[in-house]
């Protein structure tokens, strides 16, 4: 028998022996899902010299928004750590075609007595990624067993799949098998079907993914072509769509920003309401940011149970929803999901392949004829409810829709809106091509060459040291000295024409802000959308500062073209935009989108005679109109935070007053900007976007018009600022604390527009 300390010795070796083991098992099969991959580190040979081991999971879909990585640490010997140890890690994506993608930090620690610790990193996503470099830094320190400066992402259809046009979805369901386990689940699920023995319920996701995906040269019917499981086992062909379990819903809604579509079951809806409200919280403000969420088989009573579940409130606060038929449901926008059905298009002619419906008949999956963009009739009637939650959309079908067929997706997907399930124009920008509308949102006076005055100051210049200085100098025999003064007063006139410039600058930071925030009064829920333009004389190298709850959408020209330096995030306690995020003396351009849940209000009092309010808001109010319970308009402008006033009933001035600070803060190019003049200047540049075979490179451009909050500011000015209806109001605000901006204590400024619009 060995003694004590030869025995407790023995034991680590065996520890280690078996966690080395385990570890090189695990690294040598690397795990691949639909898209991206899970990773171990060290890879072999290399070994955790530092005592650590990690972990990489980079499986998601594929889209414009926030990609989460997953990263856990754990300790190489299976033990506790003896103390705390804080790691910094740094991920940085490689796409093809784009400029340099951002490197993004985050602090994970491993507290003392502890195994391991997880982390999700959010890491901005607008390119499919073919390669993916991880950073692990310690005390200074880079850990390079740790790191690697290149791990494929092998996406599989990654010249086919890159769109902002197709919904990128995803669908949870409580009988979802975890990423690791779909292939092994479709196949058991798929022999105790064919023995007769009892599945799992699940719904035939086949029909909704052909109509759902972006049509390729690789028929979806090959396949799908056996079980209904088997849509669950072509997830790793289908890089925009998932299956996922209701534990996977993510902690932090930016992690579903890249989704187009949420698909729940009513029954998965409630489990997830009633077990985890903080999840539940996730799905509410992804909805309530722009987010389309369908439920179904809801039942007859779907709307009025469920409007509590998002009000969070034990009684439901009532709510307009469009009840409908199936068949009544609007297709005449589905966007390009009907475009591209049509026989011969540019981009089925390039995939050397094309869409073709497909139909589940007597159990088996048939190919159609194509419709040649022409809807066809539903599998079965379908009862459809629609309201709209902040900027999202809620759409529950009282029955079971699955399989369905073309026309019944086609219907739902027009129930929803094409316009709202195509990113692009959903947000009204694109992060593959071109953003003419850049130019319409610029910070007045600033960033522009001071023509005229330069042309005056060269043409003194140019008349006072030539003649002026040449019959000085001869004037007084000095002729010999024009070798010295020439070019002396060009170094000056120079010096001051730059100085002039910076000076007319400034070197403060500059902004300008167009912000829609809704707001429901009666539970505190709201989102705010935000388009802001900042422009620096001297950037601080500090960045722009957000909350991290709030989606930062780079709004840029051209963003696959751009190539202007690094692009730094960091996570914290907020998340930082800095490096080419920021730069000195250039203009750029965000979109900030926030859910969020407030105290602050527009009191309202309704019981003496005539209507007064408080204003609570936290702002000052440029202009306010009211309308009552009763439907009849009330106005008040100019009425600073914590102060009352009495509203006034005519309104009759209230909507020009309205209308022209509207018009001074519309987007509009600048003066002498010649839109067509810059377009046939710059095509000889070959933007990068061509080389990406994308469905919408041939149709309509990004538009900001089309952009949520546009929409919604349109709908206000063609119904003279009611279209809310009863219990609501339209407030003109200086700044919304809710809505954040990257710099603390600035203010909007020239031809900035803030405005709420809300029910109470």
């Amino acid at each position: 028998m060995p003694s004590s300390p030869n025995r407790s010795l023995l034991f680590h070796l065996i520890l280690s022996g078996c966690c080395c083991v385990l570890w090189l098992v695990l690294s040598s099969s690397v795990a691949q899902a639909e898209t991206g991959e899970k990773y171990f580190l060290p890879l072999p040979p290399d070994k955790p010299d530092h005592g650590l081991f990690l972990s990489l999971d980079a499986r998601w879909i594929d889209g414009s928004g926030y990609r989460p990585i997953h990263v856990s640490l754990i300790t190489a010997n299976g033990k506790p750590a003896p103390a705390d140890r804080r790691v910094e890690v740094i991920l940085q994506p490689n796409a093809l075609y784009s400029s340099p993608l951002p490197r993004v930090s985050q602090e994970i620690k491993l507290s003392q007595g502890k195994i391991g610790e997880a982390s999700t990193i959010l890491v901005p996503q607008h390119m499919l990624w073919y390669a993916l470099s991880i950073e692990v830094w310690e005390d200074g320190r880079k850990l390079p067993e740790l790191s690697n400066k290149s791990l494929s992402m092998a996406n599989i259809n990654s010249r086919t799949a890159v769109t902002e046009a197709y919904p990128a979805m995803i669908v949870f369901h409580r009988n979802a098998p975890l990423r690791d386990a779909q292939a092994s689940w479709a196949l058991d699920q798929a022999n105790r079907l064919d023995s007769g023995e009892e599945v799992e319920p699940f719904p035939d996701l086949r029909i909704l993914f052909n109509e759902q995906t972006v049509p390729t040269a690789a028929p979806l019917k090959s396949l799908f072509a056996g079980s209904p499981y088997q849509a669950v086992a072509a997830l790793r062909q289908l890089p925009r769509t998932d299956v996922l379990p209701l534990s996977m819903v993510p902690d932090n809604w930016l992690a579903l920003s890249s989704a187009d579509l949420l698909v729940f079951e009513w029954q998965d809806l409630e489990t997830l309401q009633e077990t985890s409200p903080e999840k539940f919280a996730v799905i509410r403000d992804w909805t309530n940011a722009g987010g389309n969420l369908l439920v179904w088989n809801s039942g007859k009573q779907g709307p009025s149970q469920i409007d509590p579940w998002f009000d969070q409130t034990k009684e439901a606060i009532p709510h307009q929803w469009d009840k409908f038929l199936l068949d009544a449901a609007p297709i005449r926008d589905i966007g390009l999901l009907r475009v591209l059905r049509f026989p011969h298009n540019n981009f089925s002619g390039n995939n050397q392949g094309q869409y073709s419906a497909l139909a589940i008949q007597n159990g088996k999956l048939i190919e159609t004829a194509p419709n040649a963009g022409i809807a066809t009739g539903a599998e079965k009637p379908l009862n459809l409810a629609t309201r709209e939650m902040g900027f999202g959309k809620l759409t529950l079908v009282q029955e079971n829709p699955f399989p369905g067929n073309a026309g019944t997706w086609e219907r739902i997907f027009g129930a929803i809106g094409g316009s709202r399930l195509a990113w692009f124009d959903r947000h009204g920008m694109s992060r593959m091509r071109e953003n003419l509308g850049f130019w319409d949102f610029l910070v007045p006076g600033v960033g522009i060459a001071p023509v005229t005055t330069f042309e005056v100051l060269i043409t003194l210049f140019v008349i006072v040291i030539g003649p002026v200085n040449y019959f000085v100098l001869r004037a007084i025999s000095r002729l010999n000295l024009l070798i010295i003064t020439v070019p002396v007063g060009a170094i000056l006139i120079t010096s001051l024409l730059m100085i002039y410039a910076l000076v007319s600058d400034g070197f403060s930071t500059q902004t300008r802000i167009r912000t829609l925030t809704t707001l429901d009064q009666q539970t505190g829920q709201g989102a705010t959308w935000s388009r802001q333009a900042y422009y620096s004389g001297m950037a601080s190298s500090s960045g722009l500062t957000f909350p991290t709850d709030t989606a930062v959408f780079e709004y840029e020209q051209s963003p696959l073209n751009e190539s202007v330096g690094q692009k730094r995030l960091s996570w914290g306690k907020n998340q930082v935009l800095s490096g080419a995020y920021f730069r000195s003396r250039v203009t750029q351009q965000f979109l900030v989108i926030r859910p969020f849940q407030s105290k602050r209000q527009l009191e309202i009092d309704t019981t003496g005679n005539g209507i007064s309010v408080t204003n609570k808001l936290g702002t000052k109010i440029l202009a306010l109109l009211l309308v009552d319970e009763n439907g009849t308009p009330h106005f008040t402008s100019n009425l600073n935070a914590d102060a009352q006033a009495k509203l006034q009933p005519d309104v009759s001035t209230a909507v020009v007053n309205i209308r022209e600070r509207m018009g001074i803060a519309s987007m509009r190019v600048p003066d002498g900007f010649d839109r067509q003049m810059y377009i046939n200047q710059t095509r000889h540049r070959t933007p990068r976007s061509v080389y990406l075979n994308i469905p919408e490179r041939n149709q309509v451009e990004p538009n900001f018009t089309r952009a949520l909050m546009e929409r919604q500011y349109q709908a206000q000015i063609m119904n003279s600022f009611e279209a809310l209806g009863p219990r609501s109001y339209f407030a003109v605000v200086q700044h919304f604390p809710e809505t954040p901006l990257g710099i603390d204590g600035i203010s909007p400024g020239e031809k900035s527009l803030e405005v709420i619009q809300a029910t109470w």
